[in-house]
């Protein structure tokens, strides 16, 4: 499998290609992500923001592939909001209930839902609970828990390393996380449909 170096290398190289896009779609979810979390005491968010995950992870897959997104590409979880809803519903609902039981089974939830919204926009032929399914069957079943947890700890470390170039550095971090977000289900995405191999925590 292609380990998490080689997955922010492509990340970085696709970012330079498609750096205007990219940071336009970053801001744009940051800009819009703030707007419903001040709205209605978060209910804004509650019912929106997975619509917006879906389709900010559709576009970073398209970077990661070398694509150009389109920006209304990022609105396209409107025409399965249904689901959307559901899928946030459903996986804030379990990290909840995880963090309460010591946090551990938390962290456990949370990596193993971390690409239910890269599922869904990949899937039409899975609803809500079946993206939630299949985000674990490749995070945990397919033994993938560590490659997640190592990119996790890659993506805090490249946040670190913009934060501390006067903050400046997080125009360029946040954009190249967010490709890697995409890259990352890419690649267990292609191992889970070539048969696995060996999986790279770096």
């Amino acid at each position: 499998m292609t380990s998490n170096a080689r997955i922010q290398s492509i990340s970085w190289h696709a970012l330079k290609a498609n750096g205007l896009v990219t940071f336009a779609l970053v801001v744009l979810h940051g800009v819009l992500s703030a707007i419903l979390g001040n709205f209605g005491f978060g209910l804004g968010s509650l019912l929106l923001s997975g619509a917006l995950s879906y389709g900010f992870s559709r576009t970073m897959v398209q970077v990661y592939r070398g694509q150009t997104p389109a920006i209304n590409t990022y609105f396209d979880g409107f025409q399965r909001f249904v689901d959307t809803l559901i899928c946030t519903l459903l996986v804030g609902a379990i990290v909840v209930v995880g963090m309460v039981f010591l946090f551990i089974p938390g962290i456990i939830a949370a990596l193993g839902l971390s690409q239910v919204f890269f599922v869904l926009q990949d899937r039409d032929d899975l609803d809500a609970v079946g993206a939630v399914k299949e985000s674990w069957r490749l995070v945990w079943t397919n033994g993938n828990m560590l490659k997640v947890l190592g990119m996790a700890f890659r993506t805090l470390f490249v946040l670190l390393l913009g934060a501390l170039a006067f903050g400046v550095g997080l125009f360029v971090a946040i954009p190249l996380i967010s490709v890697m977000g995409g890259g990352l289900y890419e690649e267990i995405k292609r191992a889970d449909r070539l048969g696995g191999g060996d999986v790279h925590f770096t």
